[in-house]
């Protein structure tokens, strides 16, 4: 056996000890790690669970997306091959590659799909760039073209303006209870800093003075014999909340008990509620006790305006059309229903406003049953039906535009809608809003003013640029 000389024992010390140290070292991490072993077992099963549990709620998000993006691939394909079938041959048999060979894909074929991509983006750019405006901008903003943004601020402006000319005389409100609220209203949403500039007391005073005289609420015009208006009264009481005007308890319970077991409300307060519910009326009260209930003190009357409200949206949804998402005025009316897209486009934005559930298959059908042309801004619809009220019976005269209630109704379903969805609602705006669409000629002038509050409602999103 040889043995080691002096010298070299003791130049290997070091490298003897250093390596006793490290086999110390790890005998010791060994051995916490067999302690930890089990901490870090379950550990690794609760972020396992939490994993999958993740996954199954966003794999049916996942599958329509797909679904979604495979359909618009296959439109678009069928597309091309209208226009050119020797490129669309092309490109199914570039897919067919791809879906035997995807698991060995280099770089060039990557770039490959990119191309095609790209050529897509160039034979749609129109689609593309809706596409590319809905994904890269908040769900807040419907990005519509520089161009017809600005056309909308300016005409909303000029319709502010014509407006509140039109409203004041001499410091004084003037005009119909039902025309002065709605253009307050438009004001106030086009404008949060509007009301900081009127005199809130006088619009108090104004529509005070003309409610009644049997009840707080009030009617189509306050002289001769008309009905009490549950219409104009949920504008006037909508009008009170945006200026922070609390309703008084009798202004409150005349909505509230005006409607009827199953959630509707006549437009006409005393008319039978079953056969005579309305959609207007009670799209228009949905609002106005929502907007109300931000100013009521009372925890229990707040309640009873929740479940005011909620039975009244209840009451809405199942009245639309099925598959259409379209309301008729009145629906348990036995005679021949028209449809009426002015008071439909009014229903959807009131469900939206007083944040109804489960909107989803309406708002879908809504985009789909968009007409493939906007109405003209002056174009209406009115029923002219004669509703019992006691002894008498009452034409209901209403006027509803459609155009400015679609295109309210279409920016709000925009906010909650799916991608693809919002490409759609995002095309027939700018159809309906293109700079020299009709909107752009009313001038806040008109006859009726009603159509230019309206309008100026419509418009009011871009103008605040939410």
């Amino acid at each position: 056996m040889q043995t080691r000389k002096p010298e070299t024992i003791k130049r290997l010390a070091p490298a003897e000890k250093a390596r006793e140290t490290v086999e110390g070292w790890l005998r010791s991490a060994i051995a916490q790690s067999r302690k930890l072993h089990p901490y870090a077992t379950k550990a690794l099963e609760t972020v396992k669970a939490w994993w999958n549990a993740r996954v199954s709620k966003l794999r049916p998000h996942a599958a329509r997306l797909l679904e979604t993006v495979h359909g618009r691939y296959r439109a678009g394909v069928a597309y091309i091959g209208e226009r050119s079938p020797r490129t669309a041959k092309a490109i199914m048999a570039c897919e067919t590659w791809l879906r035997q060979n995807w698991r060995g894909l280099t770089f060039g074929a990557l770039a490959a799909v990119l191309v095609l991509g790209i050529g897509f983006a160039a034979i749609f750019p129109e689609t593309a760039g809706r596409y590319s405006r809905v994904i890269f901008t908040s769900n807040r903003v419907v990005p519509l073209p520089d161009e017809t943004r600005r056309a909308v601020r300016e005409k909303a402006k000029q319709l502010a303006v014509a407006l509140e000319r039109r409203l004041d005389r001499k410091r004084k409100l003037a005009g119909e209870a039902w025309t002065s609220a709605q253009i307050l209203v438009a004001l106030r949403e086009n404008d949060p800093d509007y009301a900081s500039r009127i005199d809130v007391k006088l619009i108090e005073q104004y529509f005070r003075s003309g409610a009644g005289p049997e009840c707080t609420c009030w009617r189509r015009f306050p002289q001769g014999k008309y009905p009490n208006h549950v219409g104009v009264t949920s504008w006037v009481l909508w009008t009170f909340a945006q200026y922070g005007i609390p309703a008084n308890k009798g202004e409150l319970e005349f909505l509230l008990s005006n409607q009827g077991s199953d959630g509707g409300w006549s437009l006409f307060a005393g008319a039978e509620q079953e056969k005579f519910a309305s959609s207007y009326g009670t799209a228009a009260a949905i609002l106005a006790l929502h907007e109300q209930s931000t100013l009521e003190p009372d925890p229990e009357r707040k309640k009873r305006l929740a479940a005011a409200v909620q039975r009244g949206a209840e009451w809405l949804k199942s009245r639309a059309v099925d598959g259409r998402a379209r309301w008729v005025d009145y629906p348990a009316w036995p005679e021949a229903k028209e449809e009426s897209l002015g008071i439909s486009g009014f229903a959807l934005f009131a469900l939206h406003r007083v944040g109804a559930r489960r909107l989803g298959a309406l708002d879908r059908d809504w985009l789909r049953e968009l007409p493939a042309q906007a109405p003209a801004a002056l174009e209406s619809e009115t029923s002219a039906k004669m509703v019992p009220v006691g002894k008498r019976s009452y034409q209901d005269d209403s006027r509803h535009y459609g155009l400015p209630w679609a295109v309210a109704a279409t920016m709000l379903v925009y906010r909650d809608t799916s991608i693809s969805r919002k490409v759609r609602a995002l095309e027939w705006l700018e159809r309906a809003l293109a700079p020299r669409a009709s909107i752009y000629a009313l001038t806040g002038r008109e006859r009726n003013a009603a159509i230019a509050a309206e309008a100026l409602l419509a418009l009011r999103n871009e103008t605040k640029g939410e």
